[in-house]
């Protein structure tokens, strides 16, 4: 039940009360309506009152009551918090997390859930998700209508959702984030906000060993060798910077990186014109974006069809390479990128 309902079920209580007076009755209504849930951390269980654990950013305290205090969120300190939430809303950046991690939201907002981003099975679980806004703003209403009782999403400081009427429905919880990189170290936070476990450790130390297997296989060969990772959207073309997480795994895995683009960027990425797109000629390998599918993202198709592109040495030498899109954070987005780069690495090392 939201805060705003159990506001107008208070009320009601209390009216209830108030025509009782002192007839020593049982007000079973009042109760129910001011009751802790029934789902209350089981008397079997050693009290965890007063616990924390901190993940990420933030840190979350037990309160004993089947409630968590969580502190170091983009809203400050989150109060009432559920251990167990049944039924939560996904806002910016939360929604293929969630999806891998198997809980299935309320609602959320568009273009959270994207049928290229996710496989076959966890797309069919999430498809019919309804949608409350973007990250442009969202429908009160629509959020009261879906009735949650956690509301989890990511923030960079500049969306435009208003979180002062999503806080009077359910604790609304948002993870700060300052690059997309920390989307992705964001996984195990969301995964403890939800109350669910995760092995993000152990399955993110396995990814390490693959990208450090490559390095020690093909770096030396690859160090005098650089390259640039590129895609196309929004009529605009993009180079990943160093604050990208394509980024982040091609350099561990042993890659040289054009220094064009790791000198302090603004941002992930930084935009390429296209008659600067000649600037990459000294580049050993260009790299473009492709989906969970293996399909160019929207847009790169049109660049790599460009006569400019075309003619840069690395794309004439066959030294271009896919690799799917470092914005997909999940594993099984990981995994496949880490084939990709394996798969670049041994043909870019043995090439003349």
């Amino acid at each position: 039940m939201s805060r705003l309902r159990k506001s107008f079920a208070a009320l009601a209580a209390a009216s209830i009360l108030a025509l009782a007076g002192c007839s020593g009755q049982n007000d079973t209504a009042g109760e129910e309506a001011s009751a802790a849930p029934e789902t209350t951390p089981s008397e079997s269980k050693e009290s965890t009152a007063g616990e924390s654990v901190t993940v990420g950013d933030i840190t979350i305290t037990d309160q004993g009551d089947g409630t968590r205090t969580i502190d170091g969120t983009f809203l400050g300190t989150v109060t009432d918090v559920p251990a167990e939430p049944k039924r939560v809303l996904a806002l910016w950046r939360t929604g293929n997390e969630l999806a891998e991690l198997e809980v299935i939201p309320v609602a959320t907002l568009e273009q959270e859930f994207i049928e290229t981003e996710l496989s076959a099975d966890l797309y069919s679980s999430v498809k019919d998700v309804p949608t409350v806004g973007s990250y442009e703003g969202v429908d009160i209403e629509k959020v009261i209508a879906a009735d949650p009782d956690l509301i989890i999403g990511m923030d960079h400081g500049n969306l435009s959702i208003d979180y002062g009427p999503l806080q009077e429905i359910a604790p609304t919880v948002i993870l700060p984030i300052s690059k997309p990189t920390d989307v992705w170290h964001n996984y195990p936070a969301v995964a403890a906000v939800v109350g669910k476990s995760t092995d993000y450790d152990e399955r993110l130390a396995d990814l390490n060993k693959e990208l450090e297997a490559i390095a020690d296989e093909y770096g030396e060969a690859l160090a005098d060798k650089p390259i640039t990772v590129v895609n196309s959207s929004m009529d605009k073309i993009w180079a990943s910077t160093s604050k990208s997480l394509v980024y982040e795994r091609l350099v561990q895995a042993g890659f040289a990186y054009n220094p064009v683009y790791t000198d302090n960027p603004e941002r992930y990425i930084t935009e390429i014109t296209a008659e600067n797109i000649a600037d990459l000629a000294d580049q050993s390998a260009i790299f473009y974006q492709v989906d969970l599918e293996g399909k160019p993202l929207l847009g790169t198709e049109e660049l790599r069809a460009m006569d400019s592109y075309k003619r840069l040495p690395a794309v004439e030498a066959g030294k271009e390479y896919p690799l799917t899109s470092g914005v997909i954070y999940t594993f099984e987005g990981a995994t496949k990128q880490v084939e990709d780069i394996r798969a670049a690495a041994k043909a870019l090392a043995e090439a003349k």
